[in-house]
């Protein structure tokens, strides 16, 4: 009798958070394994689980078959090819519509990294961020700011993010816009992007995704407000 399979994630994490939506979304049945990594000693170091990552990072998906895979895009992709059925892409015979998926999934990566200086105002108060840190939480403010315009500009013209059926960019990137939100992010100048966010945390496989123990309002510390106040005292 072959093993079952397993997705070891992280409550909250944008990465893990992705893949568990996918495999939802194919219908896959897996057996949730959730790590700890707010106390010490971080379960992702463990190592029984730096034998499956030795980068002791989540998302790592462990196959019936023995296969392993890890980096949350890699896996989306392997599990579109390994089970196609139902279909998170475009077919080949739809070449631009599959090369829009495929590059919308990868830009939200560099949407998650633009944001990342933010994360340092949840560690610490803006008083104790250096010269250096305090130049990138200014930067990532503005950054994201042009970001959500470019994603606004595409939710306007499709239902989703690439197209008008969810695809594996909608796995890639409604996690990134969701995180962003529980960290005090405003959608209010952004009508499209509401919209389609509220149109995908309806979606069964966005329900059951959620992570546990939050809800959809804005939890605190505000980390836009935070960041707000220091341009403003800057």
């Amino acid at each position: 009798m072959s093993a079952a399979r397993a997705v070891y994630f992280v409550n909250g994490s944008i990465s893990s958070w992705r893949v568990l939506i996918a495999a939802r979304e194919k219908g896959l049945a897996f057996e949730p394994r959730r790590l700890r990594v707010m106390r010490e000693p971080r379960e992702t170091r463990a190592p029984e689980f730096l034998a499956l990552n030795p980068r002791g990072q989540a998302p790592v998906l462990v196959e019936p078959d023995g296969t392993v895979m890890n980096e949350s895009l890699a896996i989306l992709t392997y599990l579109e090819m390994r089970y196609p059925d139902p279909p998170l892409l475009p077919p080949l015979a739809e070449p631009g519509a599959l090369a829009r998926a495929l590059a919308l999934a990868q830009e939200s990566e560099a949407t998650a990294c633009v944001y990342d200086p933010l994360e340092s105002l949840f560690e610490a108060g803006r008083e104790a961020l250096s010269p250096d840190r305090r130049a990138a939480v200014l930067g990532a403010l503005s950054g994201v700011e042009r970001e959500l315009a470019l994603w606004e500009a595409r939710a306007q013209k499709t239902r989703f993010i690439a197209s008008d059926a969810f695809t594996l960019a909608d796995c890639a990137f409604y996690p990134v816009l969701a995180y962003m939100q529980r960290r005090g992010l405003s959608l209010a100048g952004h009508p499209a992007l509401d919209a389609y966010e509220r149109r995908v945390r309806s979606r069964p496989s966005a329900v059951a995704s959620y992570p546990e123990g939050w809800s959809h309002d804005r939890a605190r510390p505000d980390l836009f407000a935070a960041a707000r106040a220091l341009a403003a005292s800057t």
